[in-house]
């Protein structure tokens, strides 16, 4: 009798600095360490199913005895994991399932080698990748793979190291401002910067939010442990630091005297001056 196929995974990979992640970073921060508990089961689920899991009323029952929390406060931890982008909002409203992009593209890879192995195309979101991990293109000339592969390995390689130049030097005026230590190669770092950069931001607008929340919290010994990437580039508070004013933009030029403008005002008359004309400015 052959063998049933294997539809999960018998584990998964979790990534050391997994509570950085920009997506549930901020239902971390929100619920602690019984929100990230709920988070690492809820992942557990997916990767024994595969690469999606049920979310019905009675997942959510069922779930909520194993892990000995209320349904209520589960679902609120769910909720929040779907408007951050954790997992698919779509997907979950049309199917009723949870799953995301990166769910799916680490099933493929961790199951390349299984036979027959895809993803129902109603809840595909990773279409342009086979399970061989390589990009499905029918137009490519084989007789140019060599050189299509040099090209391309030269303009990511290129494109690293732009990259790379910008991580260093945002990650450095933070270390100086701060005096800290934190590591351009750290990908929580990188994946905080990328997100900001693609919503049009430049490294000014990161180094001007440094210089503002430095101002105000760098003395404050309870504030001073926030000057990290994770607080100051994170979506929910990179757009009001960097709109925030800082000591330097609310001083004013000093204005000159009243009494010395009236002085200039009475000699402009006495030399015959017209009142109407006088540059009340200068």
């Amino acid at each position: 009798m052959a063998r049933p196929t294997k539809e999960g995974l018998e584990y998964f990979p979790l990534d050391t600095d997994i509570d950085q992640d920009e997506k549930i970073i901020v239902v971390v921060a929100k619920y602690g360490m019984r929100g990230f508990g709920v988070i690492v089961r809820l992942m557990m689920e997916v990767y024994r199913n595969g690469y999606f899991y049920h979310w019905t009323e009675k997942e959510q029952y069922v779930f909520s005895m194993k892990i000995v929390e209320t349904p209520d406060f589960v679902n609120e931890v769910v909720q929040e994991c779907l408007k951050w982008g954790f997992f698919h909002q779509e997907l979950y409203d049309k199917y009723g399932i949870l799953t995301s992009k990166g769910f799916q593209k680490r099933f493929l890879l961790a199951v390349n080698r299984r036979k027959g192995v895809i993803i129902k195309h109603e809840y595909d979101l990773v279409k342009e990748v086979n399970v061989d991990n390589n990009s499905v293109n029918d137009d490519i000339n084989p007789e140019n793979d060599d050189n299509n592969t040099t090209k391309e390995k030269k303009v990511k390689e290129k494109k690293r190291n732009k990259d790379n130049n910008v991580y260093v030097e945002i990650l450095s005026y933070l270390n100086e401002k701060a005096g800290k230590n934190f590591s351009h190669k750290s990908e929580a770092n990188k994946k905080l910067i990328n997100g900001r950069m693609n919503e049009g931001r430049t490294v000014d607008d990161f180094k001007r939010v440094i210089d503002v929340k430095c101002e105000e919290w760098l003395q404050d010994d309870r504030m001073s442990q926030y000057l990290r990437p994770a607080t100051l580039f994170s979506q929910k508070n990179f757009e009001n630091y960097v709109n925030q004013k800082s000591k330097m933009d609310s001083k004013k030029q000093p204005q000159q005297d009243i009494r010395d403008i009236e002085i200039a005002f009475s000699k402009f008359i006495a030399a015959g001056g017209n009142p109407d004309e006088f540059d009340w400015s200068s």
